[in-house]
């Protein structure tokens, strides 16, 4: 097409298809507690990544004022039209181990436990159902089509799990009402810091991974004035600033300071959340059979009922990239920056 860009299927293309691997044990000790032992291991052994081939190799070296030099896209290295393609990567596996413990006490009450431990790795997480919009996401480096075994956008790392069940019988066996409680506190989910802006040229404003600048390179890096939320036009020097003050503030940047920033390297705080059953049974006889009617309440996420501080889930993005830094192209050689001081 004169406009526009091409969505299409290699041909020699292989439905994704996984080996898998797992081994469970179960022991129960003579107080009738029960462990239980699970290993997983997932290998892609055809996954699937969205390249652009209107791309051929970039054969252009950044030149920020910092130590960033990855390679981006010149004129003559691609294509006029964007033509995403669903291919296959063989990189990609996950490891999985969970450790449980479960328990049954007298006068009906039962006690679980677990824990969940998980490493995933792939080349692209894909998030989008359009071949243009995979490709957009999928974090890089430099050339956009090489398939980088790296974290997962998917899965979180650790998991805790606590569950209680409590139910009592009544009215001669004609009633019975069990309370249940499932509790889980999980780390964060996964993100990337990505420009905002098309620092490789690969025609995606999304997807190139940030250089985190040293204090001294933040000086050598060129801002272009921009106005605030009040208006107010913000120059170099506060620019400059304002993003060296962001990235001491940062866990994740600070501590990868003249540094590339990995795909999916940053994680939202944990999160914990409770939930609530009660569990009414209403049992009747009929002829020789006894029948039941059972009808539940349930109150997902308890704790942000009692209190709105409690039970909250913090994201970076829908999509799993989030741009502190714009990027707004090349001025005399020099890449040009925007940062705005509203963000803290």
């Amino acid at each position: 097409p004169g406009t526009g860009y091409y969505n299409v299927t290699a041909k020699d293309f292989r439905w994704p298809q996984i080996w898998r691997t797992n081994l469970g044990l179960d022991y129960k000790l003579p107080t009738n507690t029960v462990l239980t032992v699970d290993l997983a291991y997932t290998k892609d052994v055809h996954a699937m990544m969205v390249r652009d081939y209107g791309l051929g190799t970039p054969t252009g070296h950044f030149n920020s004022g910092t130590a960033d030099n990855r390679d981006f896209y010149q004129v003559g290295d691609k294509g006029a039209t964007g033509t995403y393609v669903f291919t296959n990567a063989n990189t990609g596996y996950s490891y999985n181990v969970s450790f449980q413990f479960q328990q049954t006490f007298g006068k009906g009450y039962f006690l679980m436990g677990s824990y969940n431990y998980l490493v995933a790795k792939d080349a692209s997480s894909i998030s989008a159902e359009i071949s243009g919009d995979a490709f957009d996401r999928n974090p890089v480096l430099g050339n956009s089509n090489i398939a980088r075994n790296s974290t997962s956008l998917y899965g979180n790392t650790h998991r805790f799990v606590l569950a209680g069940i409590k139910r009592f019988d009544y009215g001669d066996g004609k009633y019975a009402t069990s309370v249940s409680f499932f509790a889980n506190w999980t780390s964060g989910n996964r993100f990337s810091y990505v420009y905002a802006g098309d620092v490789n040229q690969d025609n995606s404003r999304f997807n190139d991974l940030l250089y985190v600048p040293t204090a001294t390179e933040i000086g050598n890096m060129s801002f272009s004035t921009l106005k605030d939320v009040h208006g107010v036009d913000q120059n170099e020097a506060a620019q400059r600033t304002a993003l060296e003050a962001f990235i001491q503030q940062d866990k994740y940047l600070s501590k990868h300071r003249g540094q590339y920033t990995t795909k999916y390297g940053g994680s939202t705080p944990w999160w914990s959340q409770l939930d609530m059953r009660v569990l009414q049974d209403l049992n009747f006889k009929s002829g020789k059979h006894t029948n039941t009617i059972q009808v539940s309440l349930d109150i997902v996420n308890l704790g942000n009922l009692i209190s709105s501080k409690w039970g909250l889930r913090k994201y970076a993005s829908a999509s799993g990239y989030y741009q502190p830094l714009s990027y707004l192209g090349q001025s005399g050689g020099k890449a040009l920056y925007q940062f705005d001081p509203a963000q803290t």
